[in-house]
């Protein structure tokens, strides 16, 4: 996958996703690594959702993992949680909060 593709990908599953269960809004920058790199942030507030192909700087979280990762990802070849314990997906920030996103979104899924 390359960036752009890796956007869409992310920005399609964001938008069809019921972010409620998080219980409070928040941000997020993604940044995917590889020959093909760029930044996605996210955030979620009150209710509404936006996704840009933008580096910002202040986020609630910041992971970093490559675009074969985050495809892995996409695609259910790789767990999260196991991408996260072997370093294939870095975090910083509020980890806790990406953990409850993650298990939201797990449940929704």
């Amino acid at each position: 996958m390359n960036f752009n593709e890796c956007y869409k990908t992310a920005e399609k599953y964001l938008l069809a996703q019921d972010m409620s269960a998080v219980g409070r809004n928040f941000s997020a920058l993604v940044h995917l690594t590889g020959e093909d790199s760029g930044y996605i942030y996210m955030l979620c507030m009150n209710g509404r959702k936006l996704i840009e192909p933008i580096e910002h700087p202040y986020a609630d979280i910041h992971l970093k993992l490559s675009t074969k990762t985050f495809e892995e990802l996409m695609t259910g070849r790789l767990d999260p949680f196991k991408a996260f314990t072997t370093g294939q997906v870095q975090a910083k920030g509020n980890v806790m909060l990406a953990l409850t996103i993650y298990n939201s979104l797990k449940q929704t899924n």
